[in-house]
């Protein structure tokens, strides 16, 4: 919708630019789409007298003009044919823009001789389509007047996207009545001489609701003597600026009235409405009727109809018929101004695919109280431009008066939602602005008298967030701290736990990894590898998104595959998301669904980019391996061991499981290929997968600053020859814990075998480091150590020292 910035100023006195209104209407919850400022397209242009005109020295067809604009006298080179003395014409200036070829006027010599601007044509202007010289304004146009004030187009037009529930926003009073709350000014009304002496009359037409469920009221008023042609020069450049379509003198009216305070109007053709009769009633099913836009429509029996004695005229609210239009033949008028049902006229509208101006209203909600006084407005228009003569009385038929709403408001209520201690009186105060009505008060709360226009109005909330809105949200500090404690950190521990997860999301990030988001949703296809019992959605928005997911790896299997298929093979991937599971532990926050938050990180294609100095190295297993071993030392857990997995539905034999004690937390290793190929990858996956909801619970161990020892390090390397099925990880922790404190470090750097050793024998072999913080080691300290660290391995692993 369209506002123009002169007619609100028609309506309230305020001095805000532009920007400030815009910035002001945001503020009030009404969007500024755009701002257009024709004016600006003629900055630099004036109008200007030509004093004398002489001919160029140099050049046949150039004139020396001398300028007056009001201010100085210029001199200015004319090619124009048809430059006299004498002429009243638009003269750009230097720094102005020509409209027609975007280039910018500087002072510059013709032929020898300095020019000082331009006189211009229409079609330079863009004004009309005269290009055989330049444009001649009449005797009568003010010297020195800008162009833009000359044309009358000094106006900024603001295009406002206003919200369904904000229908008294839809017209030039809605938005006035906006800023009159804001900057606590009243606002000029429009005023009509015949409505405080107007009275009821059915003189003219006899009018009847048939269904006063879909329309509650009904006036109309009659216009005699009219003469229709088309509008004055104000109404039609008012009516272009908002984007409307000139028709004729009476439509511009109604239209004006429309956009003015946002109550549909139409006007009839008097004398060809049969028997001087108005019916509003139900369509009959299969009726054809054609509209004002020429196209034929077929009603049905759930649309509302304005009708004569023998046909339809109009569709209530949405459109008027061809059979009754307004044309220049027309002498008397009947104004039609109406309440109907939004919801009626929201059905036709859909029903028919056809949206006016007046529908586009009548579907939000006008002003019921309004119906009446748009009415007399119109027909003292018309009255006055057409120059009719209005018949006394005005028929309004209103059978069931709609009562003012009353809304009850707590003071508490409204500091408790703002999250601001306001005092009774600034609330009282706020809500006056906006033109609610006291009708009791006592320390407690307030009922206030809603305004009829305010159909948004309905309960104690909406006036709670009328306070807020008047008050400023900008105002309002932002305060995310809360004392409330509803004890589910124990149901849900990841509740308490937003430092770790960003930790884990830093890391990974830190890492190369790119993070990814998908659904909590899935298909029952995606949860059959799991073999975890789904939770069903009851009302799903379709089969692919039925179920709960019990996994992560189906969700990041699919954007694997998404990115193979768009070219990107090379992927490293992580996610923290939610999985679900039909559970009966009594732990769970949701009787029967257990709720599990998990991170999944996948591996897949090369380790690096392609480059001429490096071999190109797959992902492999000791890849996602080592993801894993460098986070969960970052996450300081303590007592974590790998161990073989024998059998599991998503990895293969290729994989271990992450062990707390005996508690499985997680799993990392080679996703089985007959999974990876029902999701259309080819290549190898390795995957790493980790209950974060356990991970939370689990104990941390206390990160501890050690000083760098000065003194020298000792070096050993031990190899066993043990049986293959042995885990590394599990020697390894034997070496540690003998090792004592001087052990500082026990790598794993040789895995071998050979059947030299026997078939089912295999050799670890281990870089030990000694260092002591507070001396040089001797030899034989160390030497004990190593034998402790032997004699342990050999007996708990039934263990051989390898020698050679």
């Amino acid at each position: 919708m369209k506002i123009s910035l002169n007619w609100l100023k028609e309506f309230i006195d305020f001095e805000m630019s532009p920007e400030e209104l815009d910035s002001s209407l945001t503020m009030l919850g009404i969007e500024v789409e755009a701002i257009e400022n024709p004016a600006k397209k003629y900055d630099g242009f004036g109008v200007a007298l030509v004093e004398e005109k002489t001919k160029h020295p140099d050049a046949d067809k150039l004139s020396i003009c001398k300028v007056n604009t009001g201010n100085e006298i210029l001199q200015v080179i004319c090619g124009a044919p048809n430059v006299e003395q004498g002429q009243k014409v638009v003269l750009g200036q230097s720094g102005a823009i020509v409209p027609s070829g975007g280039f910018k006027l500087e002072k510059r010599k013709i032929r020898g001789v300095e020019s000082n601007g331009m006189i211009c044509s229409q079609i330079e202007l863009e004004l009309g389509n005269d290009s055989d010289g330049i444009w001649v304004l009449p005797d009568d146009a003010p010297l020195g007047t800008d162009l833009a004030e000359f044309l009358g187009i000094n106006d900024v037009i603001f295009e406002i996207s206003v919200t369904p529930n904000r229908a008294d926003c839809l017209s030039h009073i809605g938005i006035a009545r906006e800023i009159s709350a804001l900057l606590s000014k009243p606002i000029n009304y429009t005023t009509t001489t015949k409505m405080q002496k107007l009275e009821t009359s059915s003189k003219f037409a006899d009018i009847k609701i048939s269904d006063n469920i879909n329309c509650l009221r009904y006036t109309a008023m009659l216009v005699r003597n009219c003469k229709i042609g088309p509008s004055p020069d104000w109404l039609q450049k008012r009516m272009l600026a908002l984007g409307l379509r000139p028709v004729n003198s009476a439509v511009d009216i109604t239209n004006l009235v429309l956009m003015e305070s946002g109550q549909p109007l139409h006007g009839f053709d008097f004398d060809k409405i049969s028997g001087a009769k108005i019916e509003v009633r139900k369509a009959v099913n299969g009726e054809k009727f054609t509209t004002l836009d020429t196209k034929e429509r077929i009603t049905d029996g759930d649309m509302l109809m304005i009708c004569d004695s023998d046909k339809p005229i109009a569709i209530a609210g949405v459109m008027g018929g061809l059979n009754s239009e307004i044309t220049d033949e027309t002498t008397t008028i009947l104004i039609e101004s109406a309440y109907f049902n939004p919801s009626s006229v929201r059905r036709t509208s859909k029903k028919l695919g056809l949206q006016s101006d007046s529908s586009y209203r009548f579907e939000r909600g006008v002003d019921i109280d309004n119906v009446d006084k748009a009415c007399v407005r119109a027909a003292e228009l018309i009255a006055e431009i057409c120059g009719g003569i209005i018949e006394e009385g005005i028929i309004d038929v209103y059978p069931d008066i709609v009562a003012p709403k009353q809304v009850k408001l707590r003071y508490e209520r409204v500091s408790k939602i703002i999250g601001l201690n306001f005092t009774a009186q600034e609330i009282k105060n706020l809500l006056e602005r906006l033109n609610f009505v006291t009708v009791s008060e006592t320390d407690e709360e307030l009922i206030v008298k809603v305004p009829s226009y305010r159909v948004d109005i309905e309960q104690e909330i909406d006036l709670i967030e009328e306070v807020a809105r008047l008050y400023n949200y900008d105002n309002i500090e932002s305060d995310f701290s809360s004392n409330i404690n509803f004890g589910l950190s124990k149901m849900l521990p990841e509740l308490s736990c937003p430092s770790e997860r960003n930790q884990i999301r830093n890391y990974m990030s830190s890492r190369g990894f790119t993070e990814i988001l998908t659904q909590n949703q899935t298909d029952p296809k995606s949860v059959q590898t799991m073999q975890i019992e789904p939770v069903r959605i009851t009302n799903p928005l379709g089969e692919e998104l039925s179920l709960l997911r019990t996994s992560l790896i189906p969700s990041v299997l699919k954007v694997i595959s998404h990115n193979i298929r768009n070219g990107t093979s090379d992927l490293k991937l992580f996610e923290v998301g939610k999985c679900f599971a039909k559970n009966d532990s009594p732990d769970n926050f949701i009787k029967g669904i257990s709720e599990y938050e998990n991170l999944i990180v996948a591996l897949t294609g090369l380790e690096s980019p392609l480059q001429w100095s490096s071999s190109n190295r797959a992902f492999d297993f000791y890849d996602i391996k080592g993801i894993c071993e460098d986070l969960i030392g970052q996450l300081n857990l303590k007592n974590i061991k790998f161990n073989t997995l024998t059998e599991h539905p998503v990895v293969s034999k290729n994989s271990m499981s992450i062990n707390f004690k005996k508690q499985q937390i997680g799993i990392f290793g080679e996703l089985r290929k007959n999974l990876a190929k029902q999701y259309d990858i080819e290549q190898a996956v390795f995957i790493f997968v980790l209950n974060l909801s356990q991970v939370y619970k689990l104990p941390k161990s206390v990160t501890q600053y050690t000083p760098v020892s000065h003194y020298p390090a000792i070096t050993r390397d031990l190899a066993f020859i043990l049986s293959s099925d042995i885990s590394a990880g599990d020697v390894a922790s034997t070496v540690i814990n003998t090792g004592g404190e001087l052990l500082r470090k026990a790598v794993l750097f040789d895995v071998y075998k050979d059947e030299k050793l026997g078939g089912d024998r295999k050799s670890l072999a281990f870089g030990l480091t000694f260092r002591a913080q507070d001396r040089t080691l001797k030899e034989t300290e160390i030497e004990n150590i190593v034998k402790n660290i032997i004699k342990k391995v050999e007996v708990e692993f039934s263990a051989q020292l390898r020698t050679n």
